[in-house]
């Protein structure tokens, strides 16, 4: 899934590091995920698992994510739904129901500066941006026939029950999904949550620069990660705590770059003079916060 689906010419990059002195003896184990990296930190060995065991576990959980999630598998949940009709309804699994549900309780929460249905505009706009300065097309303003497959509020959603799965349908022709930036940080929160039906307490979970602590370390005190973030003037690198349970991604902001307003569809710009980190309660609710955070209100 593309990591920078809402922003023409900049990708969100988060550079967070296991931060603390000591990590490298703690049990670590990583792998390949949704175009990039996963990486897992225990705070301890469990005594009734093998890390070998916790691994497999974790790539089955992204394995399953995958085939619902991804836009790039035309046999996954989320693309059988893009390519059906709208008015149809498509039955879908658990994990995408779920995702879309949050998904669209984040577009309320953001007044819809997140929509994951956004996609179609990422596309009008990159053709006409390339070779094109983004000032000079500020005022530009896409189609009505696109906007109008523009809108996380155009889902429907019917819930599953003893006879019949979960399914969604859409509102309006040719919307589309597009998860890659709640779905990465969805996937950390499933891989702790699992982790801790296997037995641990305390770990460190991080995809794609998206981060999450569950416990604390085996001194005692929180995870600690390095963020290395932008500032006026250069880079630096910040180290900070993440109590139990809290997750963290970077709104990578820049005043040249332009930005796609979904309520709108035109272009807007970040006036923060810095890139702004974002907390929450689960990580997909911070790595979609920081997305929304590249728009002013």
């Amino acid at each position: 899934m593309i990591r920078c689906a809402r922003v023409i010419g900049l990708c969100v990059q988060l550079f967070l590091l296991a931060g603390a002195a000591g990590a490298a003896e703690r049990p670590t184990f990583a792998g390949p995920a949704m175009g990039t990296t996963y990486r897992v930190t225990l705070a301890q060995p469990l005594a009734a698992q093998d890390l070998r065991h916790l691994h497999r576990e974790t790539d089955r959980l992204l394995a399953r994510l995958d085939e619902q999630l991804s836009t790039w598998r035309k046999d996954s949940d989320a693309s059988r739904f893009n390519a059906a009709d709208a008015a149809v309804w498509v039955d879908v699994g658990d994990d995408l129901f779920r995702i879309v549900q949050l998904a669209q309780d984040l577009h309320r929460q953001t007044d819809g500066r997140f929509d994951i249905t956004v996609g179609p505009l990422v596309r009008w706009w990159r053709s006409r941006l390339r070779g094109s300065p983004g000032g000079s097309l500020i005022e530009a303003e896409p189609p009505r026939d696109l906007l109008a497959r523009i809108g996380s509020d155009r889902i429907e959603s019917r819930r599953m029950t003893e006879n019949r799965p979960g399914a969604l349908r859409k509102l309006a022709p040719g919307l589309e999904i597009d998860l890659s930036a709640v779905g990465p940080g969805y996937a950390v929160d499933q891989i702790g949550q699992r982790l801790i039906a296997l037995g641990s307490a305390a770990h460190l979970v991080e995809l794609g620069g998206e981060v999450r602590a569950w416990g604390l370390r085996d001194n005692g005190s929180p995870w600690r990660v390095v963020v290395r973030i932008a500032v006026a003037g250069g880079i630096q690198q910040q180290v900070i705590e993440l109590p139990e349970g809290r997750a963290v991604a970077v709104a990578a902001a820049s005043n040249d770059r332009p930005v796609i307003d979904p309520r709108t569809g035109r272009l807007g710009r970040n006036e923060s003079p810095a890139d702004l980190i974002i907390y929450a309660d689960s990580c997909a609710e911070a790595d979609a916060l920081a997305t929304a955070a590249l728009l002013t209100e």
